[in-house]
Order: structure tokens, then sequence, then C-alpha cells
């Protein structure tokens, strides 16, 4: 009786130290951005913002080097006073076209993010939504995956809860 009982509490004990077991997952987001409805505007979009950004940037350079020709040719006839005005003036459009590129370079990353967000939160709405709809713990992005042995790839789950066949 004593021995009975004691099984008895050790396997209660047991019973409520048990871990649940976990269930990992892994997604190719980026297979899910490629195909999700509305992502193909987005190049579209970035394209013509980048051709914008490069328009004006080679109207810049187009100015430079037209008023650098100018100098060149006319900087033999012209007063000391007014070659170093001249002179300040290229090193100014210099400095504001290297300024322009910084920024261009920092809007396109913006531009890029602010058209892409939309679809990431969609996508992480999506994940968090079929993780707990399957009972998943983790679910880990296979782009960055270097080994894994088991888990279950929730990709499709995904593309059906964001209503894309492919």
């Amino acid at each position: 009786m004593k021995k009975s009982l004691l099984l008895l509490f050790a396997a209660l004990l047991l019973g409520t130290f048990t871990v649940q077991a976990q269930k990992y997952g892994h997604i190719n987001s980026q297979a899910v951005f490629d195909v999700m409805p509305g992502t193909d505007s987005i190049k579209i979009k970035f394209e013509a913002f980048q051709n914008e950004l490069r328009e004006y940037g080679n109207t810049m350079v187009a100015d430079l080097q037209a008023k650098t020709a100018k100098f060149d040719q006319e900087a033999g006839t012209m007063s000391q006073a007014v070659r170093k005005l001249r002179e300040q003036e290229l090193i100014d459009l210099q400095n504001r076209i290297q300024e322009f590129q910084n920024n261009a370079q920092n809007d396109l990353q913006a531009k890029q993010i602010e058209l892409m967000q939309p679809f990431e939160d969609k996508i992480k709405e999506a994940i968090t939504a079929v993780s707990k709809e399957n009972g998943f713990t983790y679910v880990f992005e296979q782009a960055t995956l270097l080994y894994a042995d088991g888990g279950e790839d929730i990709t499709p789950l995904v593309k059906k809860k964001l209503g894309i066949l492919k």
C-alpha cells in the first residue's frame, strides 16, 4: 500500500512537471511576398521614384559640366576677383550635387520601406494567425536557417491565409 501510494504520488508529481511538446515551423516569407497581389506595383513605383531622382541629379551634373566648360573658356580673360567667385560657385555646385546624392540614397531607402511595409505587415499578421491556429511555438525564417531537423513549412498555410492560391 505504501509503495503504491508512493508510486501514485511520483506519477502525479512527474505529470505536473512534464513539458508540453513544442511545435516548430519555418516559412519562406520572400516566396509569399513574391506572389502577393499588388507587390508588382512596388517595383513600378520605386523605379519611377528612382528615375525622378536620377533625372534631377543628371540635370545638376549637366549644369556643372556646362558651367565648368564656360569657366574654362573664359578663365584667361577673368579678373582675379571674378575667377575666385566663379571657382567658389563651381565648388558649391559640386557640394550640392554630393549632398543631393547622399540624400537621394536615403530617400530611396525610405521609399522602399514605405512601399513594402504594408505587405510585410500583412505577412506578419498571417504568420501570427497561422501559428496560433496550428499551435506553433516558434516560426523561423527559412532564409536565415543554417540547419533544421524537423519543423513544418508553414509557407503554404500563410499563402492560404492571405488568399494566395499559387
